[in-house]
């Protein structure tokens, strides 16, 4: 598991106007592909709720 004091594994550098953005890979790289499908998983799971709360609440106020 990565911790917060580990040193950021850089993947990708660039800049966006005056942002610097760098992306590390840290929290993913030493992920299973069973890990991998887990959070997968979680994710779809997660966006699927979101997307029933949201659409009941639509019906509810009719929007």
């Amino acid at each position: 598991m990565t911790d917060a004091t580990d040193v950021p594994h850089i993947v990708k550098e660039f800049t966006v106007g005056k942002t610097r953005i760098r992306i590390a890979d840290n929290f993913c790289r030493d992920k299973t592909p069973n890990d991998v499908s887990m959070i997968l998983r979680e994710i779809a799971s997660m966006t699927r709720d979101a997307v029933v709360a949201s659409s009941k609440s639509h019906v509810q106020t009719g929007r």
